[in-house]
């Protein structure tokens, strides 16, 4: 996960700094061209900004091409209004499509949506400000409704600020507390990625994107499990060699990686995502001491 920090440009039209390199895996081209365009975006009318937040497989390796996208978060100075957030949001969600990132929005029915706003394909950026950040409030970083809240795990934010990297301006991060991840977020992640995948499968003939999004739940188990063996995030192809090893070799995991550099529809690989599913968090909760505390 990356940080930007983009500085208040003033009436003189300054031009704006260039993204530093930072530690870790090299941007692909494309994503640093899709994050100097925010630069220049937000900032082009003189209005400032705080941080953008970067995370994914962007900023820790493993980026595929086809089914990637770029999830970040914007970071608003404090006493942003809404009507800040929501022009941020929609020049964002802009040039994540004009630079190939995310399709243009088709009409949907209710069912599609639910299913996006469920798995998380319905955006990939964020908009909080400074404060949020700071708190350490998933629901108010990721403006989660006080219903989505109460199933969303700690892991998550956790995750995200453990493996994050400041990449403009300040870096608010060492700042940011996460909660202590307790075993039982381990099953809440179980629970909510397990119904994603019924989900894809109850559905499958209604939903274009269900291998989509079983993929999804199954790469997210993997991130959350990872994190609970090793307090850190690493490449997804990483993960999967990891839990290979440990838990034995898995046709389902395989397909997934597979998939990611290949993708199709298969009802078959959403069918088998379940069983992959409860096993690696059964044994994650069983093999792990909680709580435990997420340091940077």
């Amino acid at each position: 996960m990356l940080l930007l920090n983009l500085h208040r440009t003033t009436a003189l039209n300054l031009p704006i700094a260039p993204l530093r390199t930072p530690p870790g895996p090299e941007l692909p081209p494309r994503v640093r061209g899709y994050l100097d365009a925010i630069a220049q975006t937000c900032t082009r009318d003189g209005q400032g900004l705080g941080s953008i937040v970067l995370f994914g497989s962007a900023a820790k390796g493993g980026f595929a091409r086809q089914v990637s996208d770029v999830d970040l978060i914007v970071v608003l100075p404090d006493g942003a209004s809404r009507e800040e957030r929501a022009r941020v949001r929609d020049e964002v969600c802009r040039l994540e499509i004009d630079h190939g990132f995310k399709e243009p929005t088709e009409p949907r029915n209710s069912l599609q949506a639910f299913a996006e706003r469920a798995s998380g394909d319905d955006h990939s950026s964020f908009i909080c400000t400074r404060s949020d950040l700071l708190s350490g409030d998933v629901a108010r970083v990721f403006d989660l409704k006080p219903a989505e809240a109460l199933f969303v795990d700690r892991i998550v934010f956790a995750n995200v600020i453990a493996s994050s990297m400041t990449v403009w301006g300040e870096d608010l991060l060492p700042l940011v507390r996460p909660p202590h991840v307790r075993r039982l977020d381990v099953f809440k992640a179980c629970f909510a990625l397990t119904n994603q995948v019924l989900l894809s499968l109850a559905a499958y003939t209604l939903l274009p994107n269900a291998t989509r999004y079983a993929m999804g739940a199954l790469k997210h188990s993997l991130h959350s499990c990872y994190f609970c063996y090793h307090l850190k995030t690493t490449a997804l192809d990483d993960e999967v060699a990891f839990f290979q090893q440990k838990l034995g070799e898995s046709q389902t995991l395989k397909r997934l990686l597979d998939l990611r550099g290949q993708y199709r529809k298969s009802f078959g690989f959403v069918l088998r995502c379940l069983p992959a599913l409860l096993r690696l968090h059964l044994r994650t909760a069983l093999e792990n001491s909680f709580p435990l505390e997420v340091r940077r």
